[in-house]
């Protein structure tokens, strides 16, 4: 079975890299899809002229997220123990390691809507690459 719901997304990144602070905020329109039991969060980011689809899958202890694009990333979080994941970049893949530091994920597959409250570290040759702090809500 496949349902996809029409679906306003406004999200919220904040990260600090080498003591520089930066926050992004997005508003944009998506899909809340389901998909034989699995839910994903699918919506375009506009940002500088350039559009980057991003894929979140939705499960109650964990959240995977998607990034497509020249820089292409695949991160999955869970609070239980750190993942490993490839950063793909114009210049090679890089390996790192997510660490999640906090994972909140509420959403209601009948009124489509909910919200993904996140803090995680990645860190590439155990160096710490950064901190990232990442807030969503959704609603049909």
């Amino acid at each position: 079975m496949k349902r996809a719901v029409p679906v306003h997304i406004q999200l919220t990144t904040s990260m600090e890299q080498d003591g520089q602070r930066d926050q992004y905020t997005f508003d944009e329109q998506g899909q809340f899809v389901e998909i034989n039991g699995k839910y994903y969060l699918r919506y375009q980011e506009h940002q500088g002229g350039t559009v980057t689809p991003v894929q979140f899958r939705l499960s109650d202890n964990a959240v995977h997220l998607r990034r497509s694009g020249v820089r292409e990333t695949n991160f999955e979080f869970q609070l239980e123990q750190p993942t490993k994941t490839r950063y793909r970049t114009e210049y090679g893949i890089i390996g790192m390691m997510v660490t999640t530091n906090r994972l909140n994920v509420e959403f209601d597959p009948e009124d489509v809507n909910g919200s993904i409250d996140l803090e995680y570290q990645l860190t590439a040759n155990e160096q710490l690459i950064g901190t990232y702090q990442v807030q969503l809500q959704f609603a049909a």
